[in-house]
């Protein structure tokens, strides 16, 4: 009995689209356990994504291949193809594009004239090989093109209101605080869910006549890569600090 050959197409698509998955999903723990740079992780989470993206092709064909009085065997395996390619990226495209083709804003500051100094993670910086210091130049003029909605913001309330309603908005972030100044300050750090990248985040409270004005700062540490995090984490710093703010 005639039984008709496995397509080599919908093989490839499977084979392809799991050694991308592979590379994508293994960056993240051999980052975490320092076997690997920032940069070579983010190249592997690429690499894994370019092959998820490719294994799409060959699963595509060859699941049309599989159709028909005289279709190939291999169906199974075109769609496992197409489905974890499609998931690989689904999945590690947005971190591609902010690596990629996104501002790499590795150090994000809401005041360029007088941003927020590090205290208490500046040893932590230090020993890590990141700067302390606000860099500004090219930084700042890729940040002013791509989030001039980023800048401090002003409110009614007492320095000590904003900073316990700050302080709160951290934990509520899963933000681990290094220091609280009532006078003004919080420092805080924050890591990736993925790659386990460490952002170190500096919260500044000014008494400015009528209101109070509140500065932040986000920086990555351990290298100057940035896929977009340091912009979410002083959005999402000031969402949930308006709305602590509200209770």
């Amino acid at each position: 009995m005639f039984q008709a050959p496995v397509s080599r197409l919908a093989t490839a698509s499977v084979l392809l689209a799991a050694c991308g998955a592979a590379a994508a999903a293994l960056a993240g723990p051999l980052y975490r356990i320092h076997t690997v740079e920032l940069d070579s992780a983010l190249m592997m989470i690429a690499a894994g994504f370019v092959a998820g993206a490719l294994a799409l092709i060959p699963g595509g064909v060859g699941l049309v291949a599989t159709f028909g009085l005289h279709g190939k065997r291999g169906r199974g395996r075109a769609l496992a193809g197409l489905a974890l390619g499609l998931g690989v990226v689904v999945v590690a495209g947005p971190k591609v594009y902010g690596a990629v083709l996104g501002p790499n804003l590795h150090d994000l500051v809401t005041t360029e004239d007088d941003p927020p100094s590090f205290r208490a993670l500046a040893p932590a910086r230090e020993r890590a090989g990141s700067a302390v210091d606000y860099p500004g130049g090219a930084v700042a003029e890729r940040q002013a093109e791509a989030h001039p909605e980023l800048t401090g913001r002003d409110y009614p309330h007492d320095v000590s209101e904003i900073l316990s309603a700050a302080e709160s908005a951290a934990l509520g972030l899963e933000w681990t605080v290094a220091r609280t100044d009532m006078q003004g300050e919080l420092e805080a750090t924050a890591r990736s869910y993925w790659l386990g990248i460490v952002h170190d985040i500096v919260i500044r409270v000014e008494d400015d006549g009528d209101h109070r004005r509140v500065d932040a700062r986000a920086a990555t540490r351990g290298g100057e890569a940035d896929v977009g995090d340091n912009a979410r984490l002083v959005s999402d710093f000031y969402e949930e600090l308006e709305a602590q703010l509200e209770r």
